[in-house]
């Protein structure tokens, strides 16, 4: 697997503009994975031993319970026509801008800020663009 997994619901377009910009990127039922897998129940133990950032426009993975070390869940509560810019913008974000500093998270990403749980203390964090 990849670095960057996305959600199958990521529309095709904004999937190509993406793996223009970020050459290690799957998608789910397109490349990884099976087309309708279950959020929790199929997608989550794939995610283990991973080293993966799963991208979603799914809330559904927002949640405390999935923090992993092996993998980072970043749920983008966000427009659609704003999906490839947010993405692109949130791995340069200064605190989320390597592998490394992703792992073990699950991140909100909205339009005014960014909201993680940080498997390190398990406590909510915010932080503005």
């Amino acid at each position: 697997m990849k670095r960057h997994l996305l959600d199958e619901h990521v529309i095709a377009r904004h999937a190509e503009e993406i793996q223009k910009k970020i050459s290690s990127v799957n998608q789910i039922g397109v490349d990884w994975g099976e087309p309708g897998w279950d959020d929790i129940e199929q997608i989550i133990p794939h995610l283990h031993h991973s080293k993966t950032t799963f991208h979603t426009l799914d809330e559904d993975f927002f949640k405390r319970r999935l923090l992993h070390n092996d993998y980072c869940i970043v749920f983008y509560n966000i427009p659609i026509k704003n999906f490839v810019d947010s993405v692109l913008n949130f791995l340069h974000h200064p605190l989320f801008d390597s592998h490394a500093k992703r792992l073990g998270k699950i991140i909100k990403v909205s339009l005014n800020n960014i909201v993680y749980w940080d498997i390190v203390d398990h406590k909510i964090h915010e932080t503005t663009w």
